[in-house]
């Protein structure tokens, strides 16, 4: 994808008003983190790592998928780890540039350098870098 249509897909994520279930996929610049905003069923931003250091280790007896480097967030409340049983592969998603952000049904997500931050309304969200996950 060109780099004119992909800055043409994000103003366009940043405005648009979703219609019907709308989906958006993207990676920072290294390609370690990709992110999927999504109002399918229910509007969240989860972002996965490619790391094998990771802050969170110690998987829940009830999750029977890929533990520590995936992270939620949904319109309210705190962020989350989230028990992956399908990991993100960044097939079809745009580069987000470093210091750039997107705007999806409240939730915004920004990269950095350091890694992607979400966040939402109320303050809840993650954040997701190589050498510390955090979610709050």
């Amino acid at each position: 994808m060109s780099m004119r249509i992909s800055a043409i897909f994000l103003c366009l994520a940043c405005f648009a008003t979703p219609v019907a279930a709308a989906e958006i996929l993207f990676q920072s610049p290294s390609g370690n983190i990709q992110c999927q905003m999504s109002d399918e069923t229910d509007a969240l931003a989860r972002c996965d790592l490619s790391v094998t250091r990771q802050t969170y280790t110690e998987r829940p007896a009830s999750c029977d998928g890929d533990w520590g480097t995936s992270f939620v967030v949904r319109q309210s409340g705190p962020g989350d780890l989230n028990c992956a049983v399908a990991t993100l592969d960044g097939d079809g998603a745009v580069v987000l540039p470093y210091g750039a952000s997107l705007g999806f049904a409240g939730i915004q997500c920004r990269s950095e350098p350091s890694g992607v931050t979400c966040i939402n309304r109320q303050g809840g969200g993650f954040v997701v870098r190589r050498s510390e996950q955090r979610v709050f």
